[in-house]
């Protein structure tokens, strides 16, 4: 009898796997990122790291973004090694900090002419309310915020390298999320993330719609459901435990899939301000369209921010 279920169960998760894989989009496009500069943020492992290397193996000029000094020279030397291209390396990058951010983007404008891609990859979910050094909520900074203010300030580097990509990874869980009290403890750590992930799908339009007919296209997207768990399992239990989730979730190469379609699909010149989910264009949630909720999650993040009226005029060329 329990012979009998084990079989019908790993049937079962079998067949699972198999409709994913089926479902699953996949990036077909065979462009060559030669000449090219990209910056992944949160590339030392998961989703990041996948669609890091995959634009290496194109022959991208690759800038890890990461915290962790450790762990993104060690994506460094995995990317290297894998795609057989030594234009990678790794600048640092700590999203809980506005000055890391400010930092980055000098350290990035005086050593790149321009920048051709920027994918906004990093993210996090934090069960504690703690706020940073800043004052801000800490998975709202590390999910929108501080990438807000990466984008913002790299503008003018975009624009340069025009026509050129911005994309920025949400989630499904911007449907259920607010853009009221951002900053507010009130909400518990699921409500936060799905908030964020919200003003990341509305940020991308508004800022689609602030660069229209500038060449620089802004995209968000949905990598889906993504089983990164496995490469941080330590017991035998929580090994158990990813190896069933394998079976209803993507992997990370998988869930890379749509930020290296809009980084690089010749179908995505000129499209700008939509949502993707599984390499093709997907309605995200009405809260996403109204326009008079945007330009004010716009006021309240340039103010969290503290962008300067320097900075503004420097990436828009005008004070706002």
């Amino acid at each position: 009898m329990w012979l009998f279920l084990i079989i019908w169960t790993l049937v079962a998760l079998f067949s699972i796997k198999i409709f994913n894989k089926l479902s699953t989009g996949k990036c077909y496009a065979d462009t060559v990122m030669s000449g090219k500069v990209v910056v992944v943020t949160g590339a030392s492992g998961g989703i990041g790291f996948e669609t890091a290397l995959e634009l290496a193996r194109r022959g991208a000029k690759l800038i890890i973004a990461c915290r962790s000094h450790e762990k993104g020279e060690k994506a460094v030397r995995r990317i290297i090694r894998r795609a057989n291209n030594k234009r990678v390396r790794f600048i640092h990058l700590d999203l809980t900090s506005l000055s890391s951010v400010r930092k980055f983007v000098h350290e990035l404008e005086t050593s790149e002419a321009k920048l051709d891609v920027l994918i906004n990859n990093a993210g996090a979910i934090c069960t504690t309310r703690e706020k940073t050094e800043d004052g801000i909520l800490k998975d709202l900074q590390i999910n929108y915020l501080g990438p807000f203010l990466l984008t913002v300030l790299l503008i003018p580097m975009l624009k340069k390298a025009a026509p050129s990509r911005v994309v920025v990874v949400s989630s499904s869980w911007h449907k259920f999320g607010t853009t009221e009290d951002l900053n507010s403890e009130k909400y518990g750590y699921i409500q936060s993330y799905a908030n964020s992930k919200l003003c990341n799908v509305i940020f991308s339009k508004e800022l689609a719609r602030r660069l229209e007919g500038t060449g620089v296209d802004v995209n968000s997207l949905n990598p889906g459901q993504v089983n990164t768990s496995l490469y941080r399992s330590s017991t035998v239990l929580e090994k158990i435990r990813s190896l069933l989730l394998y079976a209803f979730f993507k992997t990370p190469a998988e869930g890379a899939q749509t930020s290296v379609y809009l980084a690089v699909s010749c179908e995505c010149d000129q499209i700008s301000g939509k949502y993707f989910e599984d390499c093709q264009e997907v309605r995200a949630s009405y809260k996403a369209d109204d326009e008079e909720s945007a330009a004010k999650l716009w006021a309240v993040s340039q103010e969290l921010v503290r962008l300067t009226p320097d900075e503004i005029g420097k990436c828009f060329g005008e004070v706002s």
